[in-house]
């Protein structure tokens, strides 16, 4: 009996462990200087930032380390991959991930549709805005 409620004490405290852990945004735009005044102003705020210019990265570390990811904020254009393949990819491996999109062109209703976001907005963005969006969804 005693076992058993070692066990049970120890996963507790590992689940907690991980949710404790989940607190990296990832930050993902084909346009260095996006990713780079983003991260800055976030990290800025005390929010730790993951940047990747390249969506097939992303999603490769994504795959690794999901566990440590609460947000995930993407561009929509971006190349090899868009932003909606990209979070269709990303919600594969974890359907519970927070995303948010972003883009600085027209879009039809139809492309948001294709995805489950939690939310959108349009770039140029004041960053106070920005970190006002981002705090909702980190902790």
């Amino acid at each position: 009996m005693k076992i058993w409620s070692t066990i049970r004490s120890l996963l507790c405290l590992s689940i907690a462990i991980i949710l404790l852990e989940r607190n990296l945004v990832m930050l993902v735009d084909d346009e260095n200087d996006i990713i780079r005044l983003f991260t800055e102003f976030l990290t800025k705020n005390g929010i730790k930032v993951r940047p990747f210019t390249n969506p097939e990265e992303a999603l490769r570390d994504f795959s690794q380390n999901h566990e440590a990811y609460s947000l995930i904020i993407s561009d929509i254009r971006m190349s090899p991959i868009s932003g909606v393949e990209f979070i269709k990819r990303l919600r594969e491996i974890d359907s519970r991930i927070k995303v948010i999109l972003m883009t600085a062109f027209e879009i039809e209703g139809d492309q948001l549709r294709e995805v489950d976001t939690d939310e959108f907005f349009n770039k140029p963005i004041k960053m106070n805005e920005l970190v006002q969006i981002v705090k909702k969804y980190v902790s």
